[in-house]
């Protein structure tokens, strides 16, 4: 399967309900399953430590946290736990006694300072989950205040780990306190996508949930690994130019020749068959071919409909946008079986427009913004507006950030989930629209085409070394299509 579902908060606690209530697995075996999968996915790391200190709430994540104490008292750990007094759940009250009939030392939460943790010490926050709303108060915004100054003294000497969730964390406000690894259980959750942290320290625990046969409409894209890359991009023996891709580029204006000439160069490195840039300035046209004379350019003609041309008539694919200004953007009739990309400066242009599911507007939060006239702090405060406009529209709408999330005309939202600092730089989103142009002139379908063309610019940008530019991005694409 190449997407896995994602769930909402709501969503998670009903995978729960169903799981315990129709399935008749206990509360307290779940709790069970959870800290022995947290504590073997991160086996290692917990016994190496010096001590471990466990934050305990007062709900379920706090019953998370006595859980995982107990096998870690078994395995031979020093632990303590500071606990939260509350009216506790039968399994968080279940796993509590048994901390206690171990003989676990325990303190109050309330009298956790960050002065108890040492270096090399893991501290474990199962503080708050996926029923928290609203923002911290009282003890535990004292308690998540103390975390914050240990880790501003201790750094990387000691090791935060957040159970199902980082306690207090909302997408849309400052981070509450910096953790290291989060170890997600039963269920993948749409906040936690959006907590900074590298693939490596985000750990998922099954325990039992039955995810895929879940009505929802988020998933998750799951990356292209190398291997599969190279199959995709492999051309057939009898190929003819036509069958490996054809796509028009349009844009370039005056002074931005680069961004246009980016997505084409994309397009015909990856095998693309053939293309034809078409460009408001007649300098970018002179420098694209300066660069490349094979390529086929066309200028745009005052009074002449740009796409009357007997190769755009019939190219798979019209990408408009790249390095065009919303001024030199025109209104176009499109061909009728073509796959429209509208990027960058043709995003406006076309926005009020009722546009079709063939159709893929790749707007970068700015963008968005702009476009909406409202200005959102972040893709997640973007989310329900941005899909409402995509089942509007009935077209995609690919809204790109470090994590990127594709919305259908159906209602569905696809999340990238791959978080890349060297992606943060001009012109990547140019390279974006010349591969995705790529796999949908192949045939492929639009969100197959989206999952493929992240997966290729993330490829890229890992195999550059330092900071590289787009350019230096795309020269990367050679090595996926060496034969």
């Amino acid at each position: 399967m190449n997407v896995s579902a994602l769930f909402n908060d709501s969503e998670s606690r009903e995978l729960d309900r169903i799981t315990i209530r129709e399935r008749g697995i206990s509360g307290i075996s779940l709790m069970g399953f959870a800290a022995l999968s947290v504590f073997k996915g991160w086996e290692k790391r917990l016994l190496k430590s010096e001590r471990i200190l466990i934050l305990c709430g007062s709900g379920n994540n706090g019953g998370d946290g006595y859980a995982l104490a107990q096998f870690l008292k078994a395995e031979g750990c020093k632990v303590e736990i500071f606990s939260k007094a509350g009216n506790l759940s039968e399994e968080t009250l279940y796993y509590k006694k048994l901390t206690e009939s171990l003989r676990i030392p325990t303190r109050r939460l309330a009298d956790f300072r960050s002065g108890f943790v040492k270096e090399g010490d893991i501290l474990i926050d199962a503080l708050l989950g996926t029923g928290f709303q609203g923002s911290l108060e009282g003890e535990i915004a004292a308690v998540v205040r103390e975390i914050s100054d240990a880790k501003e003294r201790l750094r990387d000497l000691c090791f935060v780990l957040s159970i199902d969730a980082v306690s207090g964390f909302n997408p849309e406000s400052a981070l509450p306190f910096p953790v290291d690894g989060l170890a997600e259980i039963g269920s993948p959750k749409l906040k936690n996508l959006f907590y900074p942290l590298e693939e490596e320290n985000k750990t998922f625990h099954p325990i039992g949930f039955l995810r895929e046969e879940f009505p929802t409409s988020k998933f998750v894209f799951r990356k292209s690994p190398e291997e599969e890359l190279r199959e995709r991009l492999v051309r057939e023996r009898d190929s003819h130019k036509y069958k490996n891709g054809s796509a028009v580029f349009f844009g370039g204006s005056e002074g931005m020749s680069g961004a246009i000439l980016s997505s084409a160069l994309a397009f015909q490195e990856l095998g693309g068959g053939i293309s034809q840039i078409m460009s408001p300035s007649p300098h970018t046209l002179q420098r694209i071919l300066k660069k490349d004379p094979s390529f086929m350019v066309g200028p745009v003609e005052s009074g002449k409909d740009p796409l009357s041309g007997s190769f755009a008539k019939k190219a798979r694919v019209i990408a408009l946008g790249p390095g065009l200004s919303s001024t030199d953007a025109p209104k176009l009739a499109f061909p009728k079986n073509a796959k429209i990309i509208l990027d960058a400066g043709a995003i406006t242009t076309y926005s009020s427009e009722t546009l079709g599911p063939d159709t893929i507007l790749t707007p970068h939060l700015g963008e968005w913004s702009s476009l909406q006239g409202k200005d959102y702090p972040s893709i997640y405060g973007s989310l329900e507006d941005a899909s409402a406009w995509s089942k509007n529209k009935q077209c995609y709408l690919l809204l790109k950030g470090s994590v990127s999330v594709l919305f259908t005309p159906e209602g569905k939202s696809y999340f990238w989930d791959y978080p890349e600092p060297k992606l943060a730089v001009m012109g990547t989103g140019d390279l974006l629209a010349g591969i995705l142009a790529f796999f949908l002139s192949r045939g492929e379908e639009m969100t197959e085409a989206v999952r493929l063309s992240q997966s290729v610019l993330l490829y890229c940008a890992r195999a550059c070394k330092g900071y590289p530019t787009a350019g230096r991005m795309r020269k990367k694409i050679r090595d996926l299509v060496e034969v």
